[in-house]
C-alpha cells in the first residue's frame, strides 16, 4: 500500500531503527509492500522505512544499473535491503548534492565514501553482499543513513546549515500535522 511519507520535524526521522527479525510476520510483510509501493510513486531513487512511518532497519532501491553517462537507471522492481551492514572500502570522498523525500526542495552538497560493501537482507532473509561505487553506493549509504536517525543535513558543514535554515523551517511548519 502506498504510504503517506514522513517529513523533516517528525520524530521517527531521528530514531535509530530496530533490527527486523521475523521476516514472516504481517508487519514485516507489510512493510516491504509498502516499501515498493510508496517508492514505485514517487520520482526517487531510494526510500527508507521510517520516511513511511515503520521504525525498522530496512529500505528499498529502485535501480540496478547505470547508463551510458554514468547515472542510475530507475527501475520498476526495487529491491529491499533489510538489516545492511555497511563496510567502507575506499574512503576517498567525493561531494555531489542530494535530495531528499523527506526534505522537499533542499539540494544539499553531501561527501561520500567512493566505494562500499553492503550486506544485508531480502525479503526472504536470505543474506546477499554487494559491492558498489559511486553513484551506485550513494543512494545506498544516504537510505542507510535513514535507518540510524541521520539526514543529509547532518552531513554539511554548520555555515551550510545555517544558510538552510529558513527552508528547514518552512517544511517542518508545512508539513507538521
Amino acid at each position: 500500500m502506498r504510504r503517506e511519507l514522513c517529513y523533516y520535524g517528525n520524530p521517527i526521522l531521528r530514531t535509530r531503527c530496530k533490527e527486523i527479525t521475523d521476516f514472516e510476520s504481517d508487519e514485516v510483510r507489510q512493510l516491504f509492500e509498502d516499501l515498493i509501493d510508496t517508492v514505485n510513486s514517487k520520482p526517487s531513487l531510494g526510500l527508507a522505512a521510517p520516511q513511511i512511518g515503520y521504525a525498522h532497519r530496512a529500505f528499498a532501491i529502485t535501480y540496478t544499473e547505470l547508463d551510458d553517462e554514468g547515472y542510475p537507471i530507475v527501475t520498476e522492481h526495487p529491491k529491499i535491503y533489510a538489516n545492511p551492514k555497511i563496510t567502507i572500502l575506499d574512503d576517498t570522498l567525493w561531494t555531489h548534492n542530494e535530495g531528499c523525500l523527506s526534505l522537499p526542495h533542499l539540494l544539499v552538497d553531501v561527501d561520500r565514501p567512493w566505494k562500499i560493501r553492503i550486506e544485508a537482507q531480502d525479503i526472504h532473509g536470505q543474506v546477499f553482499t554487494e559491492e558498489h561505487q559511486g553513484w551506485m553506493a550513494r543512494p545506498l549509504l544516504h537510505e542507510n543513513d535513514h535507518l540510524n536517525g541521520v539526514l543529509t543535513i547532518d552531513r554539511i558543514p554548520k555555515k551550510e546549515r545555517r544558510e538552510v535554515e529558513p527552508e528547514l523551517k518552512r517544511i517542518k511548519k508545512k508539513y507538521s500535522s
